[in-house]
């Protein structure tokens, strides 16, 4: 038969390799497959999970006309007392909430954005196609951190849990800023596509492209 021991190295590498999940005082299991966020497309969360054969919905938590606070309104390139569209979004795939979206776009932009029902539309579906804003690229820093009590409850994790949190602009093709965004991501079940790219100045022919997961 198998030792003990082995079964326990086993058991622990495959926890390492995030194909088990190991719960302390609970016990192992599976862990569920990972979505990927493609950061060199600039996709909206249905787009995601539809491509990865899900099925997304939404849970809005706010939605209404607001003031831009001082760090928007730095990032939007507007006034901080510009009226804009505050829009916080549980967003789950089947019926897990995976990530917490909080968006700020300029109510210039897009009349009545606020009666929208985004429990079950596209928002950026809702920009393209009822505005006319042609979304192109987007500027974002990601950091780790931790969920804090009001974010562990919306995931139904513990408080600390590790969470990814993305920050950015979105900018029209005409290099207009539509969209203040602030995502947090379940760690455990996201995965960060990155492309880098060797800059030219040091190399005298063209790099290969480089594709970068982060578990």
């Amino acid at each position: 038969g198998i030792s003990r021991m082995t079964v326990r190295q086993a058991i622990a590498y495959l926890v390492r390799e995030g194909v088990l999940l190991a719960k302390q005082g609970i016990g192992t299991f599976v862990s569920e497959p990972k979505l990927a966020h493609d950061t060199l497309h600039l996709l909206g969360f249905t787009e995601e999970v539809m491509q990865q054969g899900g099925i997304a919905n939404s849970r809005v938590l706010e939605q209404r006309i607001t003031e831009a606070p001082v760090s928007v309104a730095r990032g939007l390139k507007c006034e901080a007392a510009q009226t804009v569209v505050k829009i916080v979004r549980l967003r789950l795939a089947g019926q897990v909430p995976l990530l917490l979206e909080t968006i700020f776009i300029p109510a210039s932009l897009c009349p009545a954005l606020e009666n929208e029902d985004l429990s079950t539309k596209s928002l950026y579906a809702l920009l393209e196609q009822q505005y006319g804003l042609r979304l192109r690229h987007a500027k974002q820093t990601l950091e780790a951190t931790t969920a804090n009590d009001y974010e562990s409850n919306l995931f139904g994790v513990e408080p600390g849990t590790p969470m990814i949190l993305l920050e950015g602009v979105t900018f029209t093709d005409q290099n207009q800023p539509v969209e203040y965004f602030k995502t947090i991501y379940r760690g455990d079940r996201f995965k960060f596509v990155l492309e880098s790219q060797r800059n030219m100045a040091y190399e005298a022919h063209t790099s290969p492209r480089i594709s970068v997961v982060i578990d």
